[in-house]
């Protein structure tokens, strides 16, 4: 399906077009078909990279050329502020609301598309924000949070409000996992897109005495450090002119493998050396100090922790390929918009208050390894488990 038929603003489509796309995956067209500009309530359950983010923002842009409003929910701070960049500079307002009421939430009306979390829909929703009556497309990412004893309640709370108060409106949920897809779509009386379809092959394998076990066959890793596989293989994957990004259980072991990560790579780049300077010059605190030396040498950690400028640094030398290798946590995952050649998931394990170390969520895991494979850039991409 070609991207110039859609029914869109004819400068959005100019812009899709001159980034190059000129048609749409198809998982997206099945979006269309499905009734995507009619209205119809849709749940779209596919991979991670496979294009869920264009899905909203065509159906957002279609309720706003006719005078309609938007609201799209997200489960993260850090990733509300994502979205909020991507969905500016396209010709619409955009607001953002992550934090405790205050009055100024009433001029959140005035934009035509609103990035808020669950908590502050929920938070709006008991002040009775007057502009939510003016809704006319719900769109909720990470849809899948439903199912999760912590954030779920509210998630679902703030879905069935909202229905409540403005029956006509149309909802979109979006995940690259969903349990349960049948029993939601139903519950959202929506139609359901589910597809396995990714832009770039995933090989998927576990990492276990200096080999990667994939299902097509074994490959031997160069062992340069014996004490650290997980930088054997982020070292392998430079080594091809890849990039990898590594997940880890907590913000503190992000930040101790860059550091491990940086003194292996010893880049020697002068433009990493100005975003370097870029980090030094505000930094208040020893772990921008240390984020700035890491990146002097081509790693990085990212994570909750950082502030938006920083976070922008490091994906933009990501991005650029100067950065070679990104530690984070799986809680990033949902909103790290960086696909790497190699995503290496280190520590499967994670602490859980009163259950101590417990695996985490194959929703999770999804989550990470959908991270593989750059569209455009890599033949394929890889996810491997280290075994311990």
């Amino acid at each position: 399906m070609q991207i110039g038929e859609l029914p869109l603003p004819e400068h959005l489509r100019q812009q899709y077009l001159a980034k190059g796309m000129q048609e749409l995956y198809p998982p997206q067209a099945e979006c269309v078909e499905r009734g995507m500009f009619e209205g119809r309530n849709l749940l779209v359950a596919i991979p991670t990279a496979s294009g869920k983010t264009l899905i909203a923002e065509m159906a957002m842009h279609s309720h706003i050329a006719r005078k309609g409003k938007c609201l799209y929910i997200v489960p993260l701070k850090a990733l509300a502020s994502e979205k909020y960049e991507e969905f500016s500079n396209k010709r619409v307002r955009v607001g953002i609301a992550t934090g405790d009421f205050d009055r100024r939430d009433d001029t959140l009306g005035n934009n035509d598309i609103i990035v808020a979390t669950s908590e502050k829909v929920d938070s709006l929703l008991r002040n009775n924000a007057r502009w939510i009556a003016d809704i006319t497309l719900l769109v909720i990412d990470e849809v899948h949070l439903i199912d999760s004893s912590r954030r779920g309640p509210v998630v679902e709370m703030v879905i069935a409000k909202m229905r409540y108060r403005n029956p006509a409106m149309q909802v979109i949920g979006l995940s690259a996992t969903i349990g349960n897809p049948k029993v939601l779509a139903g519950w959202l009386d929506a139609e359901l897109v589910t597809s396995t379809w990714r832009p770039v092959d995933l090989r998927q394998g576990v990492f276990c005495n200096d080999r990667i076990h994939f299902r097509e066959g074994e490959r031997r890793i160069k062992v340069v450090s014996k004490n650290f596989d997980d930088i054997n293989l982020c070292l392998d994957t430079i080594a091809e002119g890849g990039q990898c990004l590594v997940f880890v259980s907590s913000r503190r072991n992000a930040e101790a493998f860059a550091k491990r990560a940086a003194a292996a790579i010893k880049s020697e780049d002068p433009d990493l050396k100005e975003s370097a300077q870029v980090l030094e010059k505000t930094a208040e605190t020893e772990m921008v100090k240390t984020l700035a030396a890491c990146v002097a040498r081509g790693a990085a950690f990212h994570h909750a922790g950082l502030s938006r400028p920083e976070r922008a640094v490091v994906e933009e030398g990501f991005r650029k390929g100067l950065i070679k290798c990104i530690s984070s946590t799986p809680t990033l995952a949902a909103g790290l918009n960086l696909p790497a050649r190699r995503v290496i998931i280190r520590d499967y394990l994670r602490f859980a208050a009163g259950e101590g170390m417990q695996p985490i969520p194959a929703s999770e895991y999804h989550q990470m390894a959908g991270r593989a494979g750059r569209p455009r850039l890599d033949p394929y991409g890889e996810a491997v488990l280290i075994a311990k």
